[in-house]
């Protein structure tokens, strides 16, 4: 998700909708931390895929879906299952991007290092000193990401935000030509090297890539539940490419697809931690999944909003609403994205340090977005989508 963390954040105050009843009652569902979920999310955030090249990705939603789970695949690349229900409308598209950020290998200096360009939206600060993998045609190969020692800095450098530009990869070759006979080639795709942890007993879990994995996770959850459950719509799930190199999310190439209402299942950027103001705070981890009322592609309406806050409380899952002040994204897929055709929203999970090689969720999160999501669907008929539309 395009989301810079130098733009300003909105200063809406964090807004909780949470259901009557005690809270031990209203969070009795938030103990699924069982290891099918966690070896779903470990597989997907592990996993090497930046924009247009998701294919390994693709293979593992592929083999998590099964064989009982009709899926197509769009000249994009895009994931597509439909689900079928009671009724033939409305039809709801909930979608989830592949692609995670990461970087292409722009140049072998004569000594050996790497220099790069960066896929998505980056702070080249995050990278310093970390370990990253480059997928060559023969193989994976690690690097560390070089940091100019301080005591060859000035106090102006030092103070200075570093710039993507002038990042580079030392992989202990001594020549480019070592470097290439070692299989690096210019356009090399790289990722950062990491592990699936949980931070102590907390239920929080850290990895790479969680935007927008989590989304992918909860959409192939879903396709098995949609599977046995009765929904009174028309489902489409899918799992889309290149949404971090300037493809919107929701744009898919499928002539028959013409969804009524469009959600976007995506990673939502907390303001919990201390270097947040106060008054900036809204989205906090452990919160319960986020509501995106605006994000400069989204601006959900007030009879939608009012719609999934009554179906969350209904469903004793608390709900977040959020607000990022930014420009769109994705602006030249504008008009082929179902977001700008349809009436849509986007359902977040929340997470920390985005567009980073460590992200951080808490799992009840993603646990209660799921839930909420699927109860959205159980009652999402046309009655409901005419009420959030304001359509007879």
């Amino acid at each position: 998700m395009r989301r810079s963390f130098g733009i300003l954040i909105g200063s809406l105050c964090t807004i909780l909708c949470m259901a009557s009843g005690s809270a031990g009652a209203q969070r009795a569902s938030r103990t699924d931390t069982s290891a099918q979920t966690l070896d779903l999310l470990r597989s997907l955030t592990l996993a090497q895929a930046t924009s247009g090249d998701e294919a390994h990705l693709r293979s593992i939603i592929r083999s998590q879906l099964g064989s009982g789970i009709h899926v197509q695949q769009t000249p994009a690349g895009d994931l597509v299952a439909k689900f079928p229900g009671t009724a033939p409308g409305p039809v709801i598209l909930l979608s989830s991007h592949m692609d995670e950020v990461g970087f292409q290998v722009r140049a072998i200096t004569s000594d050996g290092f790497l220099t790069v360009a960066p896929l998505g939206n980056w702070y080249a600060g995050s990278m310093a000193d970390h370990l990253v993998t480059i997928s060559t045609s023969r193989g994976n190969i690690t690097g560390v990401v070089g940091v100019h020692p301080p005591h060859l800095m000035t106090e102006k450098e030092k103070s200075q935000a570093p710039d993507v530009a002038q990042m580079y990869i030392d992989i202990g070759a001594k020549s480019a030509a070592e470097a290439r006979q070692r299989g690096i080639e210019l356009g090399d795709r790289i990722t950062p090297e990491s592990s699936f942890l949980e931070l102590g007993s907390t239920g929080r879990f850290t990895s790479k890539a969680w935007d927008d994995r989590v989304g992918c996770a909860i959409l192939v959850q879903l396709a098995h539940a949609l599977a046995t459950t009765r929904h009174p719509n028309t489902v489409y799930l899918a799992w889309t490419t290149s949404e971090e190199f300037g493809r919107s999310n929701a744009t898919i190439e499928l002539p028959q697809l013409q969804p009524d209402f469009v959600m976007v299942v995506e990673v939502g950027i907390t303001t919990d931690t201390p270097d947040v103001v106060a008054r900036a705070r809204q989205e906090t981890l452990g919160g319960g999944p986020a509501l995106d009322l605006y994000d400069g592609s989204i601006s959900t309406t007030p009879s939608i909003r009012d719609w999934v806050t009554a179906q969350a409380k209904a469903s004793g899952i608390p709900l977040q609403y959020t607000t990022i002040m930014q420009q769109g994204s994705g602006v030249g897929t504008q008009n082929s994205s179902y977001l700008f055709r349809a009436p849509s929203t986007a359902l977040l999970v929340p997470l920390r340090y985005a567009h980073s090689p460590r992200g951080v969720i808490d799992i009840h999160d993603y646990v209660e977005t799921r839930q909420l999501l699927l109860h959205l669907l159980e009652n999402l008929n046309a009655s409901a989508l005419g009420q959030m539309i304001g359509k007879e």
